[in-house]
């Protein structure tokens, strides 16, 4: 079994540090809000599917979680991808409360939650776009032609869904998450004849992990907030937004009167989701309000980040702090 492990989206990181660099003053705040809960929501519907993926067969399925790949000028994500040598599934998880009606293929999805109306893209459509370009991509690659199962997962306990009688495809398409097992049970028997030998398999993993490109995008541009704007300092990881000082070669909050040694980081680390992950001495002496170029060289070099040029106009390299942070930490099984 091959298992791409799923990590939490790197947006989701970035959206936290631009909330904390953001002044409560800014009226921006309340979209970053709602677009981290977005983010959230939906990792951790994602992440509750797990449990079920423990109940199917554990030796002949390979699962790859958020493979996003570029394909006909556009991006298509997978939320999981599951392979057997039998069929392809693609599973989109959706992690939204209410009540959800399924009207007809040309229709939205319309969410209805405290009395509300709300239209969301169709879920059906959505991963039957996938299929398209992942069957495309298979045939370019020219595996053997193998059948492409697709299902929404509602991952949310309290969700109704309700299918116009005409619309049997979404009838069959979206289940729960309590669900899971036995459809995948009834495509088992649906597709009982072995179509890829484990090199087809290895072939399209490795495709398909080397073409990847993570959703990375400028949070700060996204959200229009220069980078000026953006709030500077070493923050406190038990007061949260008080900045600390620096005071004999470490930092000191006055609020909870404790010493943070290594606070530093997650200040660059922030620096580096938000800003860029190169910092010169000046830029870091700048963003984490030190008051001399020695305190600044002596906190860079202390962290052994690998570096370019000398030592006025050297540049730091961030990459391993934003690693640090994002690493994997979720892993399936």
């Amino acid at each position: 079994m091959i298992k791409k492990y799923r990590s939490r989206p790197i947006i989701i990181h970035k959206l936290q540090s631009l909330l904390k660099r953001t002044s409560l003053s800014e009226l921006k705040r309340e979209e970053i809000k709602d677009a981290l809960r977005k983010y959230v929501s939906g990792y951790r519907g994602e992440q509750s599917l797990d449990y079920f993926y423990r109940y199917l067969p554990q030796n002949n399925l390979n699962y790859l979680h958020g493979i996003r790949i570029l394909h006909q000028d556009y991006f298509f994500q997978m939320d999981t991808l599951i392979i057997t040598s039998n069929f392809l599934l693609i599973i989109e998880s959706k992690n939204i409360a209410g009540h959800l009606y399924f009207e007809s293929p040309y229709d939205p999805m319309i969410r209805t939650l405290n009395n509300q109306r709300e239209a969301f893209d169709n879920p059906v459509e959505q991963v039957k776009r996938q299929s398209y370009h992942l069957m495309s991509i298979l045939n370019n690659l020219k595996s053997p032609k193998i059948p492409i199962e697709s299902l929404v997962v509602m991952t949310n306990p309290t969700t109704i869904t309700e299918f116009s009688p005409l619309y049997k495809e979404a009838r069959s398409k979206v289940i729960k998450s309590s669900g899971l097992v036995s459809k995948f049970e009834e495509l088992s028997n649906k597709h009982q004849k072995a179509i890829l030998q484990p090199n087809n398999i290895k072939k399209i993993i490795k495709y398909l992990t080397k073409h990847h490109t993570p959703e990375d995008p400028d949070v700060c541009s996204k959200f229009q907030i220069p980078h000026e704007n953006l709030l500077r300092g070493v923050f406190c990881p038990r007061c949260e937004m008080v900045v600390l000082q620096r005071v004999k070669r470490t930092w000191h909050c006055f609020i909870c009167k404790r010493n943070y040694n290594k606070a530093h980081e997650a200040a660059l680390t922030d620096y580096a989701l938000l800003i860029s992950t190169t910092i010169s001495n000046k830029s870091c002496k700048k963003f984490l309000n030190l008051s001399t170029n020695d305190q600044t060289y002596h906190l860079l070099r202390t962290l052994n980040l690998p570096f370019t040029g000398s030592r006025k106009a050297r540049i730091y390299h961030l990459d391993g702090l934003v690693k640090k942070t994002t690493s994997k930490e979720d892993l399936l099984l």
